[in-house]
């Protein structure tokens, strides 16, 4: 996994925490951070069918692969992250973790984390508030379908 730490300030994901919504990939914090992507990914696309939105699943997420167990997101190339909300004071729980080290929960509040979307991973369930941007980034060239 590839890790931008603190990239994004106390204020700047406050901001962005404080909707739970889909974002759009020109709000100057996330293309700064999109930019960050870039310099490991130069290739990757925000064109449609990308999308980037704040997340806050109390469930978390079973195992699974961002372009789809099931192939659905086939399009998909990078998946990226920033935990926007403080483990330490916000919520329980909430643990990010890579198939390959199942047993070592992954936080980074406010680190941009970003890795290929072929990588297992799963999101443990959580109690208070845990929110997340996601990014789910497809490669410049390729067809929407």
């Amino acid at each position: 996994m590839n890790v931008v730490p603190n990239a994004l300030t106390v204020d700047e994901a406050a901001d962005l925490a404080a909707t739970v919504q889909y974002k759009i990939f020109s709000h100057k914090v996330i293309d700064r951070l999109v930019g960050h992507i870039r310099e490991v990914f130069p290739d990757v696309s925000t064109s449609d069918p990308a999308y980037c939105r704040v997340e806050q699943k109390s469930i978390g997420h079973p195992w699974h692969i961002d372009t789809g167990n099931k192939g659905h997101m086939a399009w998909c190339r990078v998946s990226a992250r920033v935990l926007l909300t403080d483990p330490a004071r916000d919520f329980t729980g909430g643990g990010f973790y890579f198939r390959e080290d199942p047993d070592n929960p992954i936080f980074g509040y406010r680190d941009l984390q970003f890795f290929r979307a072929d990588r297992a991973h799963s999101v443990a369930s959580h109690k208070g508030d845990r929110r997340v941007l996601l990014m789910f980034l497809g490669e410049s060239g390729e067809s929407d379908g």
